[in-house]
Formats: C-alpha cells, structure tokens, sequence
C-alpha cells in the first residue's frame, strides 16, 4: 500500500513493503508531470497497490528509497529516465534547493540503470539545474526569487546544458518564463523584458534591464541573459556627480539602460545607465521628468544647487533628469567677475532660465541673472512664493568669501567683525522690558530698528528719511531693469506700461518726504510705493508695537511675507528676522518655536540659526544661544562660518578653553580648502578676545607650511599693528609695543618674493612707520626698498 508523506522537507509516497519495512518513494522520482507531482493524494491513493523496486538503502539510517518499475501505476507518466533526455526545450520537473539574489539552485531526480532482465536494480540520479534571473519571470523583478523556498516543486524548460550528458556532474540552466513554458498562451513578443541570448537580439536605441553583476573604478558590468554582459562606463552611470559609485551600484541590483553600442562578433554590449539618456518620465518618487530634448530654450526652470566650481554652478532641475551649468558670466548683471561660491550653496534652491541645450552632448546652459527674470510678470509670483531661495543678491554670505590675495586687506581689517555686528534692535529698551511682567510698547520717535542691514546702514533716523531711501533704492532698481528692458525689442510697450505706474506710486508717496508718517494709512501709501522694502515694513511693524498692537504688528509681518518678491531673498530675511524679535520679545515658546520653524522651511536655515543664536546672546539668555550653536554646527558642519562664530561666542563670554577646543572639532568634519580660513579666523579671535600671544603661536603655524601666502601674512601684520595700536590708546608709553609689528616686517621683507609681493609689503611697512613710528624709522623702510629695487637691477 501506498501512502502521501514527507521526508527531510520533501514530498514523497511512503511504500509498505510487507507488515514491518517500508520504503520512501521520492515524488520526483515517481512522476514526470507537475500536475501529479503537485497534488499526489490525488493519484497516490492508501492502501493501492504499487510496483518499484529498491534503489539504495541508506547505511546508517536504515532507510529504504524505492523507484518505479514494471506496470508502476497506470495512468501516471513515468520519470526521466536518462541524462540525454535533458536537452534544450525540455520540460522537467525540479524542486527549489537553495536561492540566492539573482540565482535559484534546483535539484532534478533521473532513473536511470534499470535492467529487469538481467536484474539490475535501477538508480536514482540527481541532477542540478539553476535558475539565472533573467529566466525567472518575463517581468524582472528586483527580488526574483523572495516568493521561493526550499522544497518547493517547480515546472521549468531546459534551456542549456553545461556539459555532456554522460557526465555524472552535468549541469542544466531552466527557465520559469511563461513565454517559455507555453508560448501559445504567453507569446514571448508580450513580455516585458524579451529573453536575450547574445548581442545579436538587442539594438542601439533599445531600453533593456538586467542585474548588476560588479561594480568597479571604471564602471559596471550589467547581466542581460546568461552569458550575455553589457557594460557601461563610469560616465555613463548617472547624470550626477556620485561619490561612492560602488555604494550606489552594488551587485545583484535591477536596473535599467539603454543599449548605446553593439558588436556582435564580439558578443559585446555598451550601455548607459543615466536617466536622461534612458528617457524614463518619471522619476523614484513618482513626480514627472522630462528628457533633455523636452526642454525649450527661454523657458524657465526651479531647481535645486547642487555643486558649485569656480567657473560656475551646477543646478538641478525639478523636473528633469539632466543637471545644468550656469556659467560665472551668467550668473549676476554685474560687469566684473563674481565668486559663486560667494553667493550660493549646495542645496539653494534658485529660478533659472534655460540659455542652450546640446543633446549631442547632453549638456544644458542655464542663467541666474536677475534681468532675464524682470518682465516674468504676476504669472510667476505663486511659483516663486513655493521656493525657499532664489537667484541671490549681492548681500549674499557665504563660508568662502574673502578667498582672493585682493582681499585679504579688507579680511585683515576688519578680521571677523562683521560676525560680532549685533542685529538691530533697541537693547536698552529690550532689557527694561524683560524685567517687566506687562507687555509695553516700544517706542519710535528715533527709529526701530529690526535688521542688521538697517544698523548697518544707519537707517535708524526718522522713519521719513527711511522711506525716501528705500523710494530711491527702489527707483533706482527698477530704472536699471528698464534700461535692460528696453535693449529687447518685443517688451517696449510692457516698459511703458511699468514706468507709468512708478511715476503714479511716486506722486502718490512725494507728500511723505516732507513728514513722517503717522498713521496706518501713511504706512499702507508708503507700502505703495515700496513693497518689496523690509524698512518700511519692519517700521509700519514698529508703530503699531508702539501702541501695544503686537496681533496687529504679527499681521504686517505675515503681508509683508507675502507681498515681498522672492526674489528679494535679503529683504525677506530681515522681516523673518524681525517676526522672530516680535516673538521672543512678546510671543511665547510655543510661538518662537513655529516662526523659527517657519523661517527654517523657506530661509537659507543656516543662516536663519545663527541669527536665532545672536537674539539670545542679546537677550543674556546664554544656553539657549549656546544651545543653536551646537543644532548650527550638527546640521552644518562643513561650513567654516558656523565654527567660528560659535568659538566667538565662547570667546566673548569667556569660556576660552571650549573655543580653542571648538578650533579641534571644527577640523575633522571641514574640507582641506576651508581649513587654513578656519585656523586663520580662530587665529584674529585670539588677538581680539583671547591671548595675543596664542594668535602668534596660530598664525605662525599656517605661515610656517604656506610662507608665500601674502594674505594671512597681511592679516597677520594687521592683527599685530591693531594689538599695538590697542596698547598705545590705553596709555602705554611704551615703545616696545610697536616692536612685535616692526620685526614682522623686517622678517617678511627678509623674505624672497615676488616684485608685486614686495611693493606690496614695502607700501604697508612705509603706512605703518608713517602713523607709528619716527622720521628714522621711515627713512630706514625707504632704505631697505632702495636695497631690495638695487638688487634686482643687479
């Protein structure tokens, strides 16, 4: 009798061979069809007789195994019964044995040696195929095997032999394609992914997928079908720039590419994996792209800085897979050279406008100017509102200002003190308001002042003259815009149009020059004249705070937002800034926290935290300060400005130990090129805050590994003749004091430079005996100049 049952995980059909020994039959070895295979109960009913004979006993288990023989069961079709029976296009049953990410090993059970006449017991043969995942489906996947386990019975078609068939260790390649199983139903011009057997079945122009098989230096090698490889080179991997291609491209991964060359005596296959180049037209999210012959000249495009060279910048469109080049003559109206990296950051989002595209070279040229955007009109305003930056002005910061030798005296002079301006805000009347339980209005009768463009400025007057700057400013601007304007044949009329309606807001405004404004109508005319002007609406704010309306002063805020263009990013910023003064002045914790929130979403966020660390420090609130700075430089940490204007803040406040351990930390995490601008800047703090002594000890370090760099040795002299000059005004009548100074000059005259270099230091020595020293020291420089000029000649 006969009976279902299972056996090391496998199915197979317990055999009773008298009233104390029974056999297993393997279910592979019993049946060459799936449907039986697949439901044995069916046809392997209990207590039915049965014919085999026994093929192996197990020696140490005891354990029968059995095979077919004779008459076996009618109806049911008999196994494999040889090797050579497995050619291609042989359709055989199997079970999973072990799977792998692109590959499923399979066993297939053979009798063979069966000999009834002569009495020879027949043999069980296992044979083992693999499953490559190419053929596991006619829809790739990217796990093509997660659904199988092992014993699992499969149907599958021979479609390789590895070697003889009379070999013991014959290795056979199946197929689990529909179209390959039965292509009447599923005709294999249906599937999605069409088997490929060599070169010969793809063409150039043909999107194929397939499975990273290595990745390398050069590139990576991509499996289309067994023994059918594609490469592409590393160029030819993505449209962006990736650090680590092997991380993003590791073996086994699914991908798509577009065939780009074909040798078919060669069986060889180029491809590229770079979506502008496959046409897909949507991207991982889902959102919509476009190819790069999609793409219109003069249209205009958001997108998202994603690199930024000295010869331009590398944007990102939204909406397309292809990354633009702004080049540095197309970024700002300006006739003179700009730094990039001065103005924008990774991550900025900016409005661009499409100058060329060469599909030959799959390269798109993009501009930033601000006169290619003038005349875009209302229609582009909701757009713009969505952008969090634009196209920057000239007020844009940056961590690598100052790069250049022609600026490194302006650097040494002023050193990092732009970082030490405090934002505008009246601090005698914050202090006496904070030790107040109530809420009291701020006074305006000499000005409000909110930023620290305003401070800086010195706007801080009567709000009248405030206005007439900002008119002026503003008229300026757009006199400018029309100059450019009117260069354009077509937009002559839309000139007019504007022009007309300036000289109205003007006439509307004039009566104001004469007054300041006193009321919420002589704000909301001001407002007419000027909406795009944080002043006026940073002092329409300040007037309603000065009748103790701060709801009213929040909803000038929320306008001002609103009506102020995006493409004024530093006007913009100064009334978040203000609204955040509002909110910690009069606001609560909650309301601080969503406008910085707010401010952090649509602002450059670094730059929105550092100032939210200056209203602290203000304020005496020194942990919270303390406490941005560390959130700055955990979200920011290779940029150099943050570092150092948290070292200052220790520095002011006497924590001297921390900063010059910040100066440790700011190190490891920055890039080689902003280390010598960090080091030199911690350098100036030590002068300013600290020990002069240790500003020494920093900068003659860096000069010590680059003594040709004439700008840290020009800031290095400014920070001596400062520290000298700091002495002689407290009262020292020392004159060592100017020693320090006078033998750094020596030193660096001493010193083989170039001619241009030293003019430079001569002209510096000579302006600094001339205020400092005596009629013997001046003439000593003018002798030491003479020498140097003779030696040349000679």
């Amino acid at each position: 009798g006969v009976q279902e049952g299972k056996h090391k995980g496998k199915t197979v059909v317990l055999v009773a061979l008298n009233t104390l020994l029974s056999g297993h039959l393997p279910i592979l070895a019993a049946t060459s069809s799936f449907e039986i295979a697949s439901h044995p109960a069916r046809h392997f009913i209990p207590g039915m007789p049965i014919e085999v004979q026994v093929s192996s006993i197990d020696p140490k288990s005891k354990e029968v195994i059995l095979a077919p023989c004779g008459n076996f069961i009618a109806g049911i079709e008999r196994p494999i019964a040889s090797r050579k029976l497995l050619v291609p296009g042989a359709r055989i049953i199997c079970s999973v044995y072990k799977t792998l990410p692109t590959v499923m090993y399979t066993e297939i059970d053979i009798i063979e040696g069966a000999d009834e006449a002569n009495g020879k017991a027949p043999r069980i043969t296992r044979v083992h195929g693999s499953v490559d995942a190419c053929h596991a489906a006619d829809e790739l996947s990217a796990k093509p095997f997660s659904s199988y386990s092992a014993g699992k019975l499969l149907e599958a078609v021979v479609v390789w032999v590895g070697a003889d068939t009379a070999d013991e260790h014959i290795k056979v390649g199946l197929s689990l394609r529909p179209s390959v199983l039965d292509p009447v139903k599923f005709p294999p011009s249906g599937a999605t992914d069409p088997v490929i057997s060599s070169a010969a079945d793809v063409n150039v122009g043909q999107v194929v997928r397939g499975y990273i098989k290595k990745t390398s230096e050069v590139g990576c090698f991509v499996g289309l079908g067994r023994d059918v490889v594609g490469r592409a080179l590393i160029s030819e991997l993505s449209d962006e720039y990736i650090r680590d291609v092997k991380d993003a491209f590791p073996s086994d991964k699914l991908v798509s590419a577009v065939v780009t060359e074909v040798n078919r005596e060669l069986n060889r296959i180029s491809l590229s994996l770079r979506p502008s180049r496959i046409g897909d037209m949507t991207s991982p999210d889902g959102s919509s792209k476009r190819r790069l012959d999609q793409i219109k000249v003069g249209e205009t495009l958001k997108g998202t800085v994603t690199r930024i060279e000295e010869y331009g910048v590398f944007i990102k469109p939204d909406d397309s897979f292809v990354t633009g080049l702004c080049y540095i003559r197309e970024i700002a109206d300006s006739e003179t050279p700009v730094d990039p990296k001065a103005l924008y950051e990774v991550g900025d989002r900016v409005l661009a406008k499409v100058l060329n595209s060469d599909l030959a070279k799959n390269r798109l040229a993009l501009g930033l100017k601000a006169s290619y955007f003038v005349n875009a009109g209302d229609s582009d305003s909701d757009e713009d509102e969505e952008m969090e930056s634009v196209a920057s002005s000239d007020g844009a910061e940056d961590d690598d200002d100052n790069a250049s030798d022609s600026d490194a005296n302006a650097q040494s002079e002023d050193g990092v003190s732009a970082d030490e301006d405090a934002l505008s805000e009246e601090d005698a009347e914050s202090s006496d308001d904070d030790e107040e339980p109530a809420k009291q209005a701020l006074g305006v009768s000499g000005g409000f002042q909110w930023d620290d463009e305003a401070e800086a400025n010195g706007r801080g007057t009567a709000a009248t003259n405030g206005a007439d700057s900002e008119g002026g400013a503003a008229e300026s601007s757009d006199e400018s815009s029309d100059e450019e304007d009117n260069a354009q044949d077509g937009k002559k009329k839309k000139n007019a149009k504007r022009s007309r309606m300036e000289r109205i807001a003007q006439d509307v405004t004039a009566e104001l020059s004469e007054q300041a404004p006193t009321r919420a109508t002589d704000f909301e005319r001001l407002i007419v004249g000027s909406p795009n002007s944080s002043f006026v609406w940073l002092q329409f704010m300040a007037f309603y705070l000065g009748q103790s309306e701060v709801d009213q002063a929040r909803a000038v805020a929320e306008r001002a937002l609103k009506t102020i263009s995006p493409r004024e990013e530093q006007e913009k910023m100064n009334v978040w800034v203000g609204l955040l003064n509002l909110e910690h002045r009069f606001g609560s914790k909650e309301t601080l926290d969503s406008v910085l929130k707010r401010a952090i979403q649509f602002m450059n966020p670094k730059h929105t935290y550092l100032q939210m660390a200056k209203i602290y420090e203000r304020a005496d609130q020194f942990a919270e300060a303390e406490n941005m700075h560390k959130i700055a430089i955990s979200k920011f940490s290779g940029s150099c400005k943050v570092w150092v204007l948290f070292g200052l803040f220790y520095l002011k406040h006497g924590k001297v130990a921390e900063s010059r351990d910040l100066l440790a930390r700011a190190l490891q995490p920055l890039p080689k090129r902003k280390h010598i601008k960090a080091i030199t800047q911690f350098g100036q703090m030590e002068f300013k805050h600290g020990e002069p002594e240790r500003g020494r000890t920093v900068f003659e370090g860096v000069l010590g590994t680059y003594p040709k760099r004439v700008d840290l040795w020009s800031v290095y002299l400014d920070m001596e003749t400062k520290v000298a000059s700091t002495a002689a005004a407290a009262g020292s009548q020392d004159e060592h004091c100017w020693q320090p100074a006078r033998k750094l000059f020596e030193r660096v005259t001493s010193m083989k430079h170039s001619s241009k270099k030293m003019k430079f230091f001569f002209k510096k020595w000579l302006a600094f005996e001339k205020a400092h020293g005596s009629d013997a020291s001046t003439e000593h420089v003018k002798q030491r100049a003479l020498e140097y000029v003779n030696s040349l000649s000679s």
